[in-house]
């Protein structure tokens, strides 16, 4: 009961702190000159966003996500689903997963699924399992949210004829993603059971050693710091396998670049930049994220600052990408 009321009070502090945000100049003008539109043409119309990282303690970023929803809420049409790449929360407590709750519950008219996977801060405070059930928690209260199945984070999911596989570490970690045989043979699988001819969108948290720029990307912070950590090598013969993979990450809080994208082999790995937090790099604007357009085995990327409701222009580095898997 103590903790229950203890959870209250902070969340009201952060509802409060927020609403302060939102009324003072701390934000950029809003500029809602280019209105999200999905293609009618497409197969699939996604939106992508990484490291909300709404935290107790730093309204500033829910204040920045509350700009990005502003964004879709003004959509002019239905996207298919929004994927959350991982760092969710900052400490993984239930305040700070409401709060997000309460921000996506305003583009429930936009947005048909919502994809989230977890990252290193949802799940290192706290005892693994604990952890699980919280995010499991969390998703059930957010509507088109794919919930867990079973003990682990591990998910398949169809939408339109393509693939989503949807990872998570099997324990507890500061930074890296411990990925255990197990769930890796269940990619595995889910690989080499969908279509060839259609994306299958594999996302987790955290890129893989050496790709999207690292580890220059994650301030070059050492030779496997930023990354899955030591499953990264087994992660990557997995998805050599596979042309039709596409890898989707965030984690490197890093802006749109030359590095968001990325041709590995014979698979495809797209790092997302922070919707929340501060974006390193020479394009370093609040709440940018990506929209994807599929075409049959063509995708079409395009980096957007969803806090200011406009796209980076073409002209920037990693703005705009077309590939075939």
């Amino acid at each position: 009961m103590m903790r229950k009321k203890l959870t209250k009070i902070i969340y009201k502090q952060m509802v409060k702190a927020l609403g302060k945000v939102l009324r003072s100049d701390a934000l950029p003008p809003y500029a809602a000159a280019e209105p999200l539109q999905p293609d009618e043409s497409a197969d699939l119309n996604l939106l992508v966003w990484a490291d909300p990282q709404i935290s107790a303690l730093s309204p500033l970023r829910a204040a920045r996500v509350a700009c990005a929803c502003k964004d879709v809420r003004r959509a002019k049409g239905r996207y298919d689903a929004l994927i959350l790449a991982g760092d969710l929360t900052e400490y993984g407590m239930v305040c700070e997963y409401k709060l997000l709750s309460d921000l996506l519950k305003t583009v429930a008219q936009r947005v048909d699924s919502v994809l989230a996977v977890p990252g290193n801060h949802d799940i290192r405070l706290r005892k693994y399992r604990n952890q699980v059930r919280v995010f499991d928690r969390f998703l059930g209260s957010v509507q088109g949210a794919v919930r867990l199945k079973g003990e682990g984070y591990f998910r398949t999911v169809d939408r339109k004829g393509c693939r989503f596989v949807l990872l998570g570490a099997d324990r507890s970690s500061f930074e890296a993603s411990y990925l255990s045989d197990a769930q890796l043979c269940k990619l595995d699988e889910a690989l080499a059971a969908a279509d060839p001819d259609k994306p299958v969108f594999v996302v987790n948290h955290q890129p893989l050693k050496y790709t999207n720029g690292l580890p220059k990307t994650f301030l070059g912070r050492g030779d496997w710091r930023g990354s899955v950590g030591r499953e990264s090598d087994k992660l990557r013969v997995i998805l050599e396998k596979y042309g039709n993979a596409v890898y989707i990450t965030g984690h490197l809080h890093y802006g749109t670049s030359r590095y968001l994208y990325e041709k590995i082999g014979r698979f495809h790995a797209i790092n997302v930049p922070t919707v929340g937090v501060i974006n390193h790099g020479d394009c370093d604007a609040f709440a940018q994220g990506l929209v994807l357009t599929v075409h049959g085995n063509r995708i079409t990327v395009r980096a957007r600052v969803f806090g200011e409701g406009k796209y980076i222009d073409d002209s920037n580095p990693g703005a705009a990408v077309t590939f075939t898997v």
